[in-house]
């Protein structure tokens, strides 16, 4: 037996693909019934898209922000302001800051030196799928840590390159100390190819 699904392949990364991405996304959570979708929302941009698109197709599940730590791009810091977080969990969206499940602490020590070590080693191989790839599920483990979604059956998490979204995949999650249990079910939309920066993409 077999089963078949679209997948979306966008020509080149980037926040132009955010209302394709969200669209697949909430097209697959019905199919599937998926009732959890996270999304990585630095400043509350694509939180927005999404929870606008949601209300206009019926989507009735739980969405589920994960937003930069706090000193993430400046020491001291958020760049979700205090106002745009009130104006998304007044939408009964939950919202959740935390350490990235790919960095840590770890993080500085590489800014610091340019080293490597393995938590950096996970999130360079799972970039060779994207950027967005890599960070839905970095942000469905801190969802999964935060208790915002269950690890007992599957959800969506959207997340992209720099800003907006352009990857989605449908995921079996697991808390930080239980990855190997984590499993990648689909990918619903990907870029093929990756930007033209070398630069370390710190951004999720």
């Amino acid at each position: 037996m077999h089963t078949q699904s679209k997948i979306i392949y966008f020509e080149k990364p980037g926040p132009v693909n955010t209302e394709t991405t969200l669209k697949a996304s909430l097209e697959r959570a019905e199919e599937l019934g998926i009732d959890h979708i996270v999304v990585a929302s630095g400043r509350g941009k694509t939180a927005k898209m999404l929870i606008a698109m949601a209300r206009e197709s019926g989507y009735s599940g739980r969405l589920i922000v994960i937003a930069n730590h706090a000193g993430f791009y400046k020491p001291g810091e958020q760049a979700l302001t205090d106002e745009v977080r009130d104006e998304l969990e007044k939408k009964g969206v939950r919202v959740h800051m935390g350490t990235h499940a790919l960095s840590s602490v770890s993080g500085s020590f590489i800014l610091q030196w340019i080293g490597i070590d393995m938590l950096e080693t996970i999130a360079v191989t799972l970039r060779r799928f994207s950027q967005g790839i890599k960070a839905g599920i970095e942000i469905s483990i801190m969802a999964a840590d935060a208790g915002l979604i269950p690890v007992d059956r599957d959800v969506i998490a959207i997340a992209g390159t720099g800003s907006g979204a352009d990857s989605s995949v449908v995921i079996k999650s697991a808390s930080m100390n239980s990855f190997f249990d984590l499993k990648v079910r689909e990918i619903i939309a990907m870029p093929l190819t990756k930007p033209n920066s070398q630069a370390r993409n710190r951004n999720f």
